[in-house]
């Protein structure tokens, strides 16, 4: 345990977590969920867990690929009489 303080949204003050467990989000950082120590509402506190010790839970970042630009076409001109 490591006893994190997070922001209890109802209590409206800063807590420490009781049961906490740490996750990693799905775009791969890292969080710290449990409940709160007083009245027992879900906490979730984003940062501060692991930074890449969590294996196989993180996703690697696709790289961007470069596009070629399409060139653009002249317009036909109408004549008008």
């Amino acid at each position: 345990m490591l006893a994190t303080e997070c922001y209890c949204v109802k209590c409206k003050a800063k807590r420490q977590i009781k049961g906490e467990t740490q996750v990693v989000m799905k775009n791969g950082r890292p969080a710290t969920k449990g409940t709160c120590a007083v009245c027992g509402t879900k906490m979730f506190k984003i940062g501060g867990g692991p930074s890449k010790a969590v294996k196989g839970k993180t996703r690697p970042k696709p790289k961007a690929k470069a596009k070629p630009k399409a060139k653009a076409k002249p317009k036909a001109k109408s004549k008008k009489r």
